[in-house]
């Protein structure tokens, strides 16, 4: 797994975008460390998120849904924690109608313990829109390979 002593803003994003590609190729336990490698660090949990978020809300200019907006969350594979998806839907509800109040909750949540779940269903559902909207994406894939052979 990822060594925690070079985990910047950069490494975490990369890392994040290689667990994405490796639920992609079906490498779960691969993907699965790194998102509690990710999920250890605070500065690296927003980092995953924030990675997660763009590729999730593509499309979706940060405010331009109505606060009562909910943004379902759909995850491949084996059924998450439904508390974990509430609460990714909810801080992608919360990003797209630049709804802070949202955002804080969910945050003050992950600081409590529920980090790695909720990054957990962000990466799959990131994965699953990858895998339905863009097929095989090349950054994903590329930053698995690349770093999986390198740990």
């Amino acid at each position: 797994m990822p060594s925690m002593e070079l985990l910047d803003d950069s490494r975490a994003r990369n890392l994040t975008l290689a667990a994405i590609g490796a639920v992609n190729r079906r490498d779960l336990p691969w993907a699965s460390g790194v998102v509690r490698t990710l999920a250890s660090d605070d500065q690296a949990t927003m980092v995953a998120i924030d990675a997660c978020a763009a590729i999730l809300l593509r499309g979706i200019p940060c405010g331009s849904l109505d606060p009562a907006a909910r943004i379902a969350v759909t995850v491949p594979g084996a059924p998450p924690e439904e508390s974990a998806v509430d609460a990714a839907s909810a801080l992608l509800s919360g990003l797209a109608c630049a709804d802070n109040g949202r955002v804080v909750s969910v945050l003050m949540a992950l600081a409590q313990g529920q980090a790695y779940a909720v990054l957990d269903v962000l990466v799959r559902a990131a994965a699953g829109w990858v895998d339905a909207y863009v097929g095989i994406d090349g950054d994903t894939v590329d930053s698995y390979y690349a770093i999986s052979k390198a740990t």
